[in-house]
C-alpha cells in the first residue's frame, strides 16, 4: 500500500527522464522547435561558430521573453555551448544573442510538458543512429554501454548485457 501511495503522490519517479540535442549552427537552431518533459535536459552542440542560447531577453524586439525561467548562456565556439535541466512546463522562446544571429533566423522553441501532458505525448520518432560511449558508430551491441540518437533530438543510453 505504501508503495501505491508514493506512486499517486510522486508520479514523477516512474517517468524517465530524457537527453535531448539541438545543433547549432550558422543562423540556425535544429531543431527549431522541441517538445520534452518536466526534468529532461537539453545540450546545444555547436556546428561551427561563435552562439549562444538566450532564454531573457529578445534579441530582435529588445523585449523580455516572458518565459517560466529566463538565462543566457556565454557567446563561445567551443562544441558545448550550452546544458539546461528543464523543471518548470511551459513554452520556452529563444534565441542567440550574438550580433545579427537572431534576426537572420537563429531563433527556437522549447515546450515543456507538465506531468499530465506527459502521459498524451505521441511520438513518430526515428532512429538515426547507435553510438558508442565514444561516439563511434556501432554495430555489436552486446556488453556495451550505447547511445541511441533519434530525428527528434532524444538520445537515450542503453546498456545489454550478454
Amino acid at each position: 500500500m505504501k508503495k501505491i501511495l508514493l506512486l499517486l503522490i510522486f508520479p514523477s519517479f516512474i517517468l524517465a527522464q530524457s537527453s535531448h540535442i539541438i545543433n547549432a549552427g550558422m543562423m540556425y537552431y535544429s531543431p527549431s522547435v522541441l517538445t520534452i518533459n518536466i526534468g529532461d535536459t537539453v545540450h546545444w552542440i555547436n556546428d561551427g561558430g561563435f552562439h549562444n542560447v538566450n532564454f531573457d531577453i529578445n534579441s530582435i524586439s529588445g523585449l523580455s521573453f516572458n518565459n517560466p525561467e529566463s538565462f543566457i548562456s556565454d557567446p563561445t565556439s567551443d562544441t558545448e555551448i550550452y546544458t539546461h535541466v528543464f523543471n518548470i512546463p511551459g513554452n520556452y522562446e529563444y534565441d542567440c544573442s550574438v550580433y545579427g544571429h537572431a534576426s537572420s533566423g537563429m531563433t527556437g522553441t522549447i515546450i515543456v510538458n507538465s506531468v499530465n501532458q506527459i502521459f498524451e505525448y505521441v511520438s513518430n520518432k526515428k532512429l538515426l543512429g547507435v553510438f558508442s560511449f565514444l561516439g563511434n558508430n556501432v554495430k555489436s551491441t552486446k556488453n556495451k554501454i550505447l547511445i541511441y540518437r533519434y530525428n527528434d533530438g532524444t538520445v537515450v543510453k542503453k546498456v545489454v548485457l550478454d
